[in-house]
């Protein structure tokens, strides 16, 4: 008898240990499959910034160059390539309070976004280009802002949602009674919109400068005291900014008239399957 349950014994030791065996050996396995697939995951994460950083470069490009295009090619087999249409604006309000001037440009509230796999996490947001809070910027920042978010799930994403203005110095316009000095000022606008949306594995995304819309201005300018403000959908808003503030802090004479060429530059984005 002593025996054969000593025998038993050694029978269910050894079922066991080798049922505990099985499952480090699963739960091993799993892990390293996990793993594999956040490696791959991450890696496809990060394409996708490179993506919208060098779509970033080729709206850039095309910018100035009315109706020249460009492309960016890419893979998409575990990220999620979106094209996000808005009801909303990017207003710019000019206001010359002294000649009892106003003037409002538009451009659309549109946003290429990528969604990362379910495994891919971003703790903090991040602007991986330009600054999601300035709305109104200088010659040396982007018009282009590329971040990384979370929002029920990861999320990477382009949007040109601010304004340039530039103070590019002065000069001598006939004002049809004689010449006259002005203070200039260049203010561009990137108004967004989508095309074709046929999304793959693989894909082109196609950029095209459809043309410069300039925006009429008053034949005698604007005063010295005249403001920029730029708000978003009518509420988040930057502003009000003298412009003859400005042109003082460039070293500029504030005292003179200004002359303000704004333009509204129209890229439409679209994306093809490819091989």
């Amino acid at each position: 008898m002593k025996r054969t349950k000593m025998a038993t014994s050694t029978v269910l030791s050894t079922v066991i240990l080798a049922s505990v065996l099985i499952v480090i050996v699963g739960a091993a396995y799993v892990a390293a499959d996990n793993a594999i697939d956040l490696q791959i995951e991450n890696a496809q994460f990060d394409q996708a910034k490179n993506v919208m950083l060098s779509l970033t470069n080729v709206i850039k490009s095309v910018l100035l160059n009315p109706h020249s295009s460009g492309y960016v090619r890419s893979s998409f087999w575990n990220t999620v390539p979106q094209f996000e249409r808005t009801n909303g604006n990017l207003t710019l309000t000019i206001v010359d309070s002294i000649n009892n001037e106003t003037l409002d440009a538009y451009v659309t509230k549109n946003v290429v976004k990528i969604k990362g796999g379910q495994l891919v996490g971003v703790l903090t947001p991040t602007d991986l280009l330009g600054n999601s809070t300035d709305r109104l910027i200088n010659a040396s920042d982007s018009l282009g802002t590329v971040r990384v978010f979370q929002s029920d799930g990861a999320w990477v994403s382009l949007d040109y949602l601010r304004v340039r203005c530039v103070y590019i110095g002065s000069s001598n316009y006939y004002t049809g009674t004689g010449y006259e000095s002005f203070n200039l000022f260049e203010i561009t606008l990137v108004n967004v919109t989508f095309g074709v949306f046929e999304p793959g594995t693989q894909a082109f995304i196609t950029v095209q400068n459809l043309g410069i819309t300039p925006v009429p201005m008053p034949p005698d300018g604007w005063s010295n005291s005249t403001t920029v403000q730029v708000s978003l959908d009518g509420g988040e808003s930057e502003g009000p900014y003298v412009l003859g503030d400005m042109v003082e802090e460039k070293g500029g004479d504030p005292a003179k008239p200004i002359l303000i060429n704004l333009a509204i530059v129209n890229i439409e984005v679209s994306m093809f399957r490819g091989g």
